[in-house]
């Protein structure tokens, strides 16, 4: 029995009857791919049971074999999608392999997409009334924002059943994301994660973790952007004012620490937008940085300066305000940022189109 385990399984007694079907690159292939034995002869066998479309316990073996020889071979993650229906496998047991997977190939999409598909089909289970999106659908930025479970009209304990499990793939996806924080697939799922599941308490504690996040690298690109998506889409109400305002100090407080770090910046503008608040509002906060040493040689400061003076050049048909952002773009393209130098100069130029009053 034990010469058999080690055996390859196409050499084994119940895989006798199936008949390997070789891959077809032409008579005359311009580049044949060097496979491996192992992995040519398991895809013979793969796509022989595709031919066929058996729905078996073999089968589902085979595709773990397969998808460990190739984890991003979507084609048989989507059989094995396939299989684990058909079959009515336990999808928990299903979680724990693929959680093994995380930990050896945390950049693949195909791992991270079969976890969703598998989390939504037991919430479809637990959930069926609420449970209306696709959960086989790629992640994308449209879905992560779609909720297919109403977290309010739940019962006390369908309420808890939730909020433990996402707890749970938040601890999985955090635990993932230490050994990279800016794991753009760990990321799309974990925001699918916060989504699907309806305006629960995890959306507070997410914000407090991107908090954690940003405190230990406030240049975490990945983590600023995930603040921006718990902050607009957290609330049932959508973003409030309140969130807005707290939100700018934030910002402002980690843009006086690290006055050239672009993520605060990019952060603190886009919360503007959201709230429609004109740029305009931080001009005493950019025009106070500009005493501090560092501040002065950010480009960042100096380009926030030139939008604002633009804007007030615009909007009061300032002549002053058109000269301060003059200034401003002679100060990047000369000094602060010259790398683009045609473009500063380019801004400057437009800037003699506004039409100011004598």
């Amino acid at each position: 029995m034990a010469e058999q385990d080690n055996m390859p399984f196409y050499q084994k007694p119940e895989w006798a009857d199936v008949v390997p079907i070789p891959q077809d690159d032409g008579p005359n292939p311009l580049v044949p791919i060097a496979y491996t034995k192992e992995y040519s002869t398991t895809m013979d066998y793969f796509r022989a049971m595709c031919k066929t479309q058996e729905k078996s316990e073999r089968a589902l073996d085979l595709t773990k074999i397969v998808i460990e020889l190739s984890p991003s071979h979507y084609t048989v993650w989507y059989y094995r999608q396939q299989l684990l229906k058909e079959l009515n496998k336990d999808l928990k047991e299903e979680l724990e392999w693929i959680e093994w997977m995380i930990n050896d190939h945390p950049k693949s999409y195909q791992i991270w997409h079969h976890r969703q598909v598998v989390i939504g089909r037991i919430a479809n289970t637990l959930f069926p009334a609420t449970s209306t999106t696709s959960t086989v659908a790629p992640i994308t930025t449209a879905q992560a924002t779609e909720a297919a479970v109403d977290f309010d009209t739940l019962s006390e304990s369908q309420k808890a059943a939730v909020h433990e499990m996402v707890k749970a793939e938040l601890d999985v996806i955090a635990e993932s994301l230490q050994e990279d924080t800016k794991n753009y697939h760990a990321w799309s799922y974990r925001q699918w994660v916060l989504a699907h599941f309806g305006h629960g308490p995890w959306w507070v504690d997410e914000l407090a973790y991107t908090e954690e996040l940003i405190a230990e690298d406030v240049r975490n690109n990945s983590a600023w952007n995930q603040r921006y998506f718990v902050v607009t889409n957290g609330k049932a109400e959508g973003v409030t004012e309140e969130d807005i305002q707290r939100e700018v100090q934030f910002a402002k407080s980690k843009i006086e620490k690290t006055p050239s770090n672009e993520s605060p910046w990019v952060y603190l503008t886009g919360i503007l937008r959201k709230g429609n608040h004109p740029v305009t509002e931080i001009k005493e906060f950019c025009e106070s940085l500009l005493s501090a040493p560092r501040a002065n040689f950010s480009p960042f400061v100096h380009s926030t300066l030139l939008d604002i003076y633009e804007v007030e050049a615009k909007e009061q048909r300032s002549a002053a305000s058109v000269e301060k952002a003059k200034e401003e773009a002679i100060m990047l393209a000369e000094k602060v940022d010259p790398i683009r130098l045609k473009y500063w100069n380019w801004r400057k130029a437009q800037l003699q189109k506004i039409d100011v009053l004598a």
